[in-house]
């Protein structure tokens, strides 16, 4: 039993046996006197007391006494494998600068094998996405075997279709999300992962649209941005020995620029249930598997033990009056 349902069983209990040791006594010197109608609702309010404590403590049973299961949280992963994922800073002055999807990958990476570490219950599911997007793994408990298709077979190249839609993503991730098996439906907590450089090829109206269903989704989002805010990228070209000869004209521009306001707004949409993080930033890890691991307290069990304790308020605040009436 948790330590406020404690304090207000113990009052309930001592409020009780004052007021009914109370009645006894006025009993013994004046039984003609004796309002029975509010002895008897001194007893219903301590019976009911009662009651309470035994519904609180079948809420609050130890661990021992039963075999909890605990529903996984559901993680939909959509992954931006479009050109602009290519992008790298010019070599001559960053050479050591991965592309941006490495970056994402390996920020993916790491969020997978600090949930292994931890051994958190989760079901995952993997999307990949251009102007259109596909399911490439169903739901899964195996998150090494997710692992493993992140390292080495997701890269772009593996889509024939170049452009990006941030709609295509977010239809596909409620798509996904309707496809978990029944029983987890509305008991698991349901987390969808967006990862991009926010570059969407589309009108501005289709993000809105993606926009407005991530509002009135039930998942909560994290938008991983991957991209250089301070330095040029563009998609590199390279000769026969694979030497840089320079950067590939996209859209007639040789640079790519993430759009931050696009993935903030993917990560706002869902008012507080988002989180923005860019896959540069170290600390990105981190922030990801604190918000995967927090647990909703909404829960029906605690609404519940609040409801026990709220009645076990009542019930002292009532035997309380009784006794200094």
């Amino acid at each position: 039993m948790s330590s406020g349902t404690l304090l207000v069983t113990a009052a309930a209990i001592a409020a009780g046996l004052i007021i009914l040791f109370y009645w006894r006594m006025v009993w013994r010197r004046n039984a003609a006197d004796l309002p029975v109608r509010s002895l008897a609702v001194t007893f219903a309010l301590v019976i009911f007391g009662f009651v309470l404590c035994a519904w609180s403590l079948m809420l609050d049973r130890p661990a021992f006494s039963y075999s909890p299961r605990e529903s996984p949280v559901a993680i939909a992963i959509a992954f931006d494998l479009s050109p602009s994922m290519l992008a790298i800073p010019d070599p001559e002055f960053d050479r050591n600068m991965p592309p941006r999807y490495v970056r994402a990958r390996d920020a993916l990476l790491g969020l997978i094998s600090k949930l292994e570490e931890r051994q958190e219950n989760v079901l995952v599911s993997l999307i990949g996405f251009t102007r259109d997007a596909e399911v490439l793994m169903g739901w899964d408990r195996n998150t090494s075997q997710l692992g493993e298709f992140v390292a080495y077979g997701l890269s772009p190249g593996l889509f024939t279709k170049s452009g990006t839609s941030m709609e295509a993503a977010v239809d596909a991730l409620v798509d996904v999300f309707d496809m978990l098996p029944q029983d987890l439906q509305y008991t698991s907590r349901r987390i969808a992962i967006l990862i991009s450089d926010g570059e969407d090829t589309l009108p501005s109206s289709f993000l809105g649209y993606a926009i407005e269903e991530l509002a009135s989704s039930s998942f909560d989002v994290i938008a991983l941005q991957a991209g250089l805010l301070d330095k040029s990228e563009g998609v590199p070209r390279y000769g026969q020995v694979d030497e840089f000869i320079g950067f590939e004209a996209m859209g007639g521009d040789l640079y790519t620029q993430p759009n931050v306001e696009a993935m903030t707004a993917i990560a706002d949409a869902t008012m507080e249930r988002g989180l923005y993080v860019r896959a540069e930033d170290s600390a990105s890890i981190e922030q990801m598997l604190r918000f995967v691991a927090r647990r909703r307290v909404a829960s029906d069990e605690f609404r519940k033990g609040q409801l026990a304790v709220l009645g076990l308020f009542a019930v002292v605040a009532l035997l309380c009056a009784r006794l200094l009436k």
